[in-house]
């Protein structure tokens, strides 16, 4: 049976970006925090690099990270206004579009390695991410009506709910898999 060894490094190192990019926005008041961040952003480039050394799936996911890099920089300069909201709903279409291509092309290595089971978790992983993409963007865009946006902010809440369990469930994915593609 083939394994995938620099999928799995990469996978490794996903898992590992993701972790300080979570430790990051706990700290970001500290100057710890924005460095974790950075050294996230840089690790999960290096990652999905070195994945795309045994799956062209994954290089999909790189150049979309780097446009996504660029899009929430530029972003950056125009704040709380109508064009940052703009530059941030494209990274956010841009972020569930990478993880996609992580979730379905290592869901599709696992499963050719007879992980089934982790196959399958990685397309609910996808799943969730994707309606709770989808419920979030309606949600900001009812933000704007008068009285809707009070039915919008218990959707939200449950929705953030749910997306964190869609993290956990994509970090613990990432995990299995790194050691599944090795």
């Amino acid at each position: 049976m083939r394994g995938y060894p620099e999928a799995a490094r990469g996978l490794g190192k996903l898992f590992l970006a993701q972790i300080l990019m979570i430790v990051g926005v706990l700290t970001t008041p500290l100057l710890v925090g924005v460095i974790l961040l950075l050294v996230g952003q840089v690790v999960y480039l290096i990652g999905l690099y070195q994945a795309k050394m045994d799956d062209e799936g994954y290089s999909g996911a790189f150049a979309l990270r780097i446009i996504s890099l660029i899009v929430s920089f530029l972003g950056g300069f125009w704040g709380e206004s109508w064009m940052g909201d703009l530059f941030d709903l494209i990274s956010n279409i841009l972020g569930f579009v990478i993880l996609y291509l992580v979730c379905s092309t290592t869901a599709l290595l696992v499963g050719s390695l007879g992980w089934n089971d982790l196959a399958r978790q990685g397309h609910t992983v996808w799943m969730i991410n994707l309606v709770c993409t989808v419920i979030s963007l309606a949600c900001n865009l009812l933000m704007f009506i008068p009285v809707l946006n009070l039915l919008a902010i218990p959707v939200l809440l449950v929705t953030s709910i749910a997306s964190l369990v869609g993290g956990v469930l994509f970090l613990v994915f990432l995990y299995r898999s790194s050691k599944a593609l090795a």
